[in-house]
């Protein structure tokens, strides 16, 4: 999800979303239940950025959608790893991390902390996130029982989660020194970057949703 001011490369992330949310439409009912979770992040993240677009085109402030934005798209990819790493430790605690960090979530909205969007919230889920693909990795490593990574949809979705989240979670939890140390210039910069991220991410969702699941 990329919400910031206006720049070219920021309004190209709309393509992979579009293309994401096309193709996981039309396998979802050839997708497993937790990949149809994968794609029901996907049409929220694209609606999402479509309504930050709305707000920056009325020049209304749209940071508040990241904070509405993480605790949904962390709710949605810890239920794909639950599934995945069923059996575990990890996986045993996945629904009470989930509980946790919606009830952070909440209290950041009653509380009226949404001005703005939280890093402490950002780098939390961002960490629990590479636990989990860590634990999938290993644990396909340790027994060896995809011999076809390529059609692994996982395999895919846990690639695109390890290269986006160590890079995002450092945009974010620099984000506030950044903005008030450096030029406007440096700043969309910045953003441009989160943005070429978000790019590959969406493209790697793509992927998991379009592979056909091989042994």
């Amino acid at each position: 999800m990329s919400v910031m001011p206006d720049n070219i490369i920021i309004y190209l992330v709309m393509v992979p979303e579009t293309i994401a949310v096309l193709v996981g439409a039309i396998r979802f009912k050839k997708l497993q239940a937790p990949l149809q979770n994968l794609w029901i992040l996907v049409l929220f993240g694209f609606s999402t950025d479509l309504l930050s677009r709305v707000l920056i085109y009325f020049k209304i402030r749209n940071l508040f959608l990241i904070s509405l934005y993480i605790p949904v798209e962390f709710g949605l990819l810890a239920s794909i790893y639950h599934h995945e790493l069923k059996g575990s430790r990890v996986a045993q605690t996945i629904p009470f991390l989930t509980a946790g960090f919606a009830g952070y979530a909440f209290f950041q909205i009653i509380t009226g902390k949404l001005q703005g969007f939280s890093r402490e919230e950002r780098f939390v889920e961002g960490f629990l996130i590479l636990i989990f693909v860590l634990q999938y990795l290993y644990r396909v490593m340790k027994k060896l029982n995809i011999f076809n990574l390529e059609y692994a949809p996982m395999f895919w979705l846990s690639t695109g989660l390890f290269i986006y989240f160590p890079c995002d979670i450092i945009i974010f939890i620099f984000s506030e020194y950044i903005f008030s140390s450096y030029s406007r210039t440096f700043n969309l910069e910045l953003w441009n970057i989160h943005a070429v991220l978000t790019i590959i991410l969406y493209t790697f969702y793509t992927l998991t949703l379009w592979i056909s699941q091989k042994k």
